[in-house]
């Protein structure tokens, strides 16, 4: 089974681009061009998938590379961290962890000056997704400790992102990219026995709080906060208004944007917008059902096509304030994988851009300054030509 999967993987990202051609193109953009004003300046090189970054300090972060590395970036000089764990890696010639798997996000304890914690997220070598923690001290880990697994294997989680809550609380995303139709239903991310297709809220050490929702037929909380998610890869946790946002990953079209709530399905895959990759219908209710039983997304992206639509594939989500960049302020900020760049959308307009920053935005983050960090992966394949980029005004 785990092989198929593997090689179910493969073979889809064989479709999306060419394998026979290293080099990763960069489609129009499906939105109107915003011109806005800024600077780019790369300010490290020789990644694979750069995939988490946390920020230490303005100049000072960690980064992960989706194969399974983490570096420490300090002022211009960048080693890499010894003692990460391993991970599943997968391809012919070993194209490693190109749709799911890998060493995936990182964050810092909101505390991290006391305690030193750094968080991280992955999927392990037997195909557990987990969070583990851990101190790093001359750039080697120190003080491992694994605080959440998943309780089966989760190959189809392409997405783990954390984001913390406040200094003892943080979100977790655990995705579910099945390939799921009316006809033939995975369920995963309904079944809350299942930790796949959920975001989930721990405490500081993985345990579970106790103000999470008690979900009908349990008798306590669980760590899942919400579930009917297929693959969240981009989440903002807005603390003047203590709301959480996410971006979602449609099958074939029907991306979403979402606030997500505690207790609530969001219907993956009852209900999507999107269809499968075949063209086969997704949904097993309509829309009206679905508006009953489950949370519609506030906004889905979907690009018309002769085919049935284009999925945007939003991997990563920012809502900037206070930036020098003051074209992107109030803007939710995030990459578009499919479109190969940058995009921001307005909310209260519901209007989306493309940004003239080109190539797989996988994490976008803001530090003090205002400025803006941004992790775009390799653009040939053949090669690890990935890049960390500083934006500003």
């Amino acid at each position: 089974m785990k092989s198929i999967k593997i090689l179910f993987a493969i073979l889809s990202f064989c479709s999306l681009i060419s394998c026979n051609n290293n080099i990763i193109k960069v489609p129009n953009s499906p939105y109107p061009i915003s011109n806005d004003s800024f600077s780019v300046d790369t300010i490290a090189q020789g990644f694979t998938i750069p995939y988490g970054i946390a920020i230490v300090e303005e100049n000072q972060y960690f980064i992960t590379d989706r194969i399974g590395k983490m570096f420490h970036f300090k002022d211009g000089n960048q080693t890499e961290v010894s003692g990460m764990p391993e991970v599943v890696t997968f391809g012919t010639p070993r194209i490693p962890a190109i749709i799911n798997g890998g060493l995936m996000d990182v964050s810092i304890h909101p505390n991290y000056s006391i305690n030193s914690w750094v968080y991280i997220s992955y999927l392990d070598s037997g195909g557990l997704a987990k969070v583990s923690r851990l101190k790093i001290q001359e750039n080697a880990t120190t003080q491992f400790e694994t605080i959440f697994s998943t309780r089966s294997q989760n190959y189809t989680g392409n997405g783990m992102r954390m984001v913390w809550e406040d200094d003892t609380h943080f979100f977790l995303n655990v995705g579910n990219s099945n390939f799921s139709t009316s006809s033939n239903p995975v369920l995963n991310a309904q079944d809350l026995n299942d930790d796949a297709g959920k975001i989930h809220r721990l405490m500081e050490d993985g345990s579970i709080p106790s103000d999470n929702p008690v979900f009908e037929n349990f008798s306590s909380p669980t760590t899942i906060w919400s579930y009917g998610h297929r693959d969240v890869q981009g989440l903002y946790f807005e603390e003047s208004t203590n709301t959480l946002f996410g971006v979602e990953h449609g099958p074939k079209g029907g991306d979403e944007f979402n606030i997500v709530k505690k207790g609530e399905n969001y219907g993956w895959p009852l209900f999507s917008y999107g269809i499968n990759y075949d063209g086969a219908w997704v949904s097993t209710i309509s829309e009206d059902s679905a508006a009953k039983s489950t949370v519609l997304p506030e906004h889905y992206w979907t690009i018309p096509t002769e085919n049935g639509g284009q999925a945007i594939a939003p991997a990563c989500l920012l809502k900037v304030n206070g930036s020098t960049i003051t074209d992107w302020n109030d803007y939710f900020v995030f990459g578009s994988l499919a479109f190969r760049r940058l995009m921001k959308y307005n909310r209260e307009t519901d209007e989306t851009f493309g940004l003239n920053i080109e190539g797989r935005v996988r994490t976008i983050k803001q530090l003090p300054s205002g400025d803006i960090i941004a992790l775009i992966e390799r653009n040939d394949l053949t090669q690890s030509n990935g890049m960390i980029v500083r934006i500003s005004k």
